[in-house]
């Protein structure tokens, strides 16, 4: 499977020291490769010598974790079956340095074995005492990930991510959000694991089913990334991850730009599935105005209301936000 040439570096940094990542992507909207932020982790540092699993024992809880494994016949893309009623895969409990031992030793063969986000201060409590970045202003879900040699399909996850590489080699290829429809995404409700993926496959696409796949590949960029390289992706930003080694491990940090109690912006998604999905097209657009005023630019749907009485259009604090929520949980439950 060759890799296509054409497509960009993302912007890259080589000196932005751990210190100053808060700082630095604050704000930032578009992504940005960091080489050699993480380098001096000491979780780093032992999987350059061979030596993760041994680094990791003292902090391993001996958790259940969830694997993903599949056949050397899949490339090692995680991906539906042929007649889209099931996966590719087969879901399997284990442990995690067991696992990761079997992948030092190159186990698994050409078979594929992913495991995906993992809470490390559930089955690591301590090891950010040692590996860690300071985000002072967030409280993020870490994560780790690993598995050998595969391919998760683009998607997009709605938190701000910070992904740095522990160990073997990772290459996202990422898409803006505008993208969307140009990547052809599969069922909202039915995924591998969670998220709608393109249906795409990247390596052998089908451009007579899938044509506007061209265009989203002329927007894309690439971030070919090494053990104790940092890459910030912004919200919403479709990304297809590849593990290039028979060992790869991914720390990530997520953090999301609201509180938890506004709520989750995919809820509101299907709802507006529900309701305004089997409209009329004018009625439809009509709405879709609705919406751009009113949420996404929202910063100039109220400026000619005096502050008092914009209500819903105003700053939301968490007393409002459960009061409507209350409004619509009665609502949904009077639906006929």
């Amino acid at each position: 499977m060759k890799y296509p040439e054409f497509i960009p570096a993302v912007e890259t940094r080589e000196d932005v020291s751990p210190e100053e990542v808060a700082a630095i992507v604050a704000g930032r909207t578009t992504p940005l490769l960091m080489k050699g932020t993480l380098a001096h982790w000491p979780m780093v540092k032992a999987a350059r010598a061979g030596q993760l699993a041994d680094y990791l024992t003292p902090f391993d809880q001996e958790r259940p974790l969830v694997l993903f494994r599949a056949g050397a016949e899949t490339g090692g893309r995680i991906f539906y079956n042929d007649k889209l009623d099931g996966f590719n895969f087969e879901r399997a409990t284990g442990q995690l340095l067991p696992t990761l031992r079997q992948l030092e030793s190159g186990a698994y063969g050409d078979d594929c074995c992913y495991v995906g986000s993992t809470p490390v201060d559930h089955h690591l409590p301590g090891l950010r005492a040692q590996n860690d970045l300071d985000l002072p202003d967030c409280e993020p879900l870490v994560s780790l990930w690993f598995g050998n040699r595969t391919r998760i399909a683009a998607h997009f996850d709605l938190p701000d991510n910070l992904a740095g590489v522990v160990a073997g080699r990772r290459r996202f290829t990422i898409f803006p959000p505008d993208q969307v429809a140009n990547l052809y995404p599969g069922p909202l409700d039915f995924t591998p694991a969670g998220q709608a993926i393109s249906m795409v496959d990247f390596y052998a696409p089908d451009f007579e089913r899938f044509p506007r796949y061209r265009a989203a590949l002329d927007a894309a960029q690439v971030a070919a990334m090494e053990p104790g390289d940092l890459l910030y992706l912004p919200s919403m930003w479709w990304h297809q991850v590849e593990g290039l080694d028979d060992l790869n491990v991914l720390v990530n940090y997520w953090w999301r730009a609201t509180p938890a109690w506004a709520g989750l912006p995919f809820d509101a998604l299907m709802h507006a599935l529900v309701t305004i999905g089997g409209l009329p097209q004018a009625q439809r657009q009509a709405w879709g105005h609705l919406f751009e005023h009113f949420v996404v630019n929202r910063t100039d749907s109220a400026a000619h209301i005096p502050e008092a009485r914009r209500g819903v259009l105003g700053e939301l604090d968490r007393e409002t936000v459960e009061g409507l929520r209350k409004q619509l949980i009665d609502r949904l439950q009077r639906m006929p």
